[in-house]
């Protein structure tokens, strides 16, 4: 674990340290209030995007596990060869519109289909609240005639962190802490 958390630790310093865009739109109608509160949603929006960022690669780094990053084949986001498992991980539930999210349920099957030991698993690190995340849940759909796993928050934490799922999230947690 030691060799883990200390990869974990420098990849957040390097993902945290990144320059972040302070370039907005401009529209007509704009005021200096409207200017301002966008300044601070697109600041929200970037910290989001590193904290979705930080989880694949804390999630897909795990012991086990592969952070399949871009370009592999599958377009899928995490794998364990081990486990016989393939993720596409979302940062929440209403991360994927409609089209995204039938476009990786597509992917999921396919991978599916070629892979019948994998289970495939469409899995979002947070719900629509606090309540929800801690709790989790897994559900079961069938996509294009395949079982397609569904795990929400703590459950899908679980699923790959094990035993040691409370443990990891403190210690994400406190360099996240440290470093903001």
């Amino acid at each position: 674990m030691e060799k883990y958390y200390n990869f974990i630790e420098k990849s957040i310093k390097k993902i945290l340290s990144r320059k972040i865009s302070d370039k907005i739109t401009y529209d007509i109608m704009d005021t200096d209030k409207n200017m301002k509160n966008k300044n601070i949603v697109l600041k929200e929006k970037q910290r989001q995007m590193k904290i979705g960022e930080i989880m694949q690669l804390v999630l897909g780094n795990y012991i086990n596990f592969i952070n399949l990053g871009n370009g592999h084949e599958s377009g899928l986001d995490i794998m364990s060869i081990e486990r016989k498992i393939i993720i596409e991980l979302k940062n929440r539930t209403n991360t994927d519109n409609a089209s995204s999210r039938k476009s990786n349920l597509e992917k999921l099957s396919k991978f599916k289909i070629k892979n019948p030991d994998y289970m495939c698993v469409y899995g979002c690190i947070n719900d629509d609240t606090k309540e929800k995340t801690i709790t989790g849940k897994i559900d079961t759909i069938t996509y294009n005639d395949v079982e397609i796993k569904i795990y929400v928050g703590y459950k899908l934490l679980e699923l790959i962190l094990g035993d040691n799922v409370n443990e990891v999230i403190e210690y994400v947690k406190k360099i996240i802490n440290k470093l903001t």
